[in-house]
């Protein structure tokens, strides 16, 4: 690699890293972790707290499936994903969700439910 190559290279990114770390709020997907196992179902944030409220954005969830005897069902306003019973699977969905009341549950097994309320945002 030449020495102009790798200074042009090092420049651009010198200029790029001020804009990301002043990337406004709007432009920041939040992250969301679920997980399934043979006997249990959860979704938290990043931080790793159990939601019962967040606000209305769009959000980055990553489901860790893994059991063959389970899956995770994402049913709210808008919403309906899942991902199927007889794999193990790690997915990644990128979901805006609205105002309203969220169930996540097993297809298979009633016991393994829970929820939360996507409340809404007052305009800026």
């Amino acid at each position: 690699m030449s020495r102009a190559f790798l200074a042009a290279a090092l420049v651009a990114v010198a200029t790029a890293l001020p804009a990301a770390a002043t990337a406004p709020q709007s432009l920041i997907v939040p992250r969301l972790n679920a997980k399934v196992t043979a006997a249990t179902i959860s979704l938290r944030s990043a931080a790793g707290i159990r939601l019962s409220s967040i606000p209305q954005n769009t959000y980055k969830i990553t489901v860790s499936d893994s059991t063959r005897a389970q899956n995770f069902h994402l049913i709210g306003p808008g919403v309906n994903r899942k991902t199927g019973i007889a794999a193990t699977v790690k997915r990644s969905w990128t979901l805006a969700l609205d105002p309203g009341k969220y169930v996540y549950r097993s297809d298979r097994n009633r016991k393994l439910r829970g929820s939360f309320t996507v409340t809404s945002v007052p305009p800026a």
